[in-house]
C-alpha cells in the first residue's frame, strides 16, 4: 500500500473503475477513487461528463494525489483541464485518446465531443499542465493515440516523461500496464 497518497482512477470508454487496472489499483491503495466512463455516464452531455472531473479536482487535487486515467478518461481529464489554473496532483494518461482519428486502412473514424476547441486550447497553450504529467502509450497504436499525436501532444504540454512502448497497440499488456503503474506511483510517492 502506498502510504499518505490518494489515488483517482478514470477508466477508458465502457470501462468499469472495479475491473482491470481498477482491480490492481485497489490491491495498492485500498482507498483509491475510481470513476467509471461506462454507459451511465456517457449517457450525460459532456459538460456535465466534466464538471464531474472538475469536481473530483476541486476536492481532491493536491501534491500527494496521483491521477491515472485511461483512453477516452485522458481525453475527459485532458478537456478538464483547458482554461483551468494548474494542478498539484501527478498525473499519467495511458493511451490517451488525443481527439481526431481517421484510420483509412481499418476504415475507423473517431471524433470526440468538443474535439475542436480541445486542440485549440492545446495548441494555444490553454491546457493547464498537472505538477507532473507522463504519457504511455503504444508504438503501434494507429487510433488517437498514434506516436505522432503523442509527440505532439507531449511537446504541446510539455510533458515530463513520455513512453512509446515496443510491440504495443491501444490496448497495451497487463503487465506492461502493472509496471509503469507501480514506476509511476513509486515516483510520485
Amino acid at each position: 500500500m502506498i502510504t499518505d497518497q490518494l489515488v483517482i482512477y478514470i477508466t477508458g470508454r465502457g470501462g468499469d473503475a472495479n475491473k482491470g487496472l481498477g482491480a490492481y489499483l485497489k490491491t495498492i491503495d485500498p482507498n483509491r477513487i475510481g470513476l467509471s466512463v461506462n454507459g451511465t455516464f456517457l449517457s450525460l452531455p459532456f459538460e456535465q461528463q466534466i464538471s464531474t472531473i472538475h469536481d473530483l479536482l476541486h476536492r481532491f487535487d493536491g501534491p500527494s494525489t496521483s491521477i491515472i486515467a485511461n483512453s477516452y478518461g485522458a481525453y475527459l481529464l485532458t478537456s478538464a483541464l483547458i482554461d483551468r489554473p494548474a494542478i498539484a496532483s501527478q498525473v499519467l494518461l495511458i493511451s490517451p485518446a488525443l481527439g481526431l482519428t481517421f484510420v483509412e486502412e481499418e476504415m475507423f473514424y473517431s471524433r470526440p465531443p468538443h474535439q475542436r476547441p480541445w486542440s485549440e486550447a492545446l495548441e494555444q497553450g490553454r491546457m493547464a499542465k498537472p505538477s507532473y504529467l507522463a504519457v504511455c502509450a503504444g508504438e503501434l497504436d494507429g487510433g488517437s493515440c498514434s506516436p505522432i499525436m503523442v509527440r505532439k501532444f507531449s511537446e504541446l504540454i510539455n510533458v515530463d516523461q513520455m513512453q512509446l512502448i515496443p510491440e504495443q497497440g491501444h490496448q497495451l499488456a497487463r503487465t506492461v500496464v502493472q509496471s509503469v503503474v507501480r514506476t509511476f506511483l513509486t515516483q510520485a510517492g
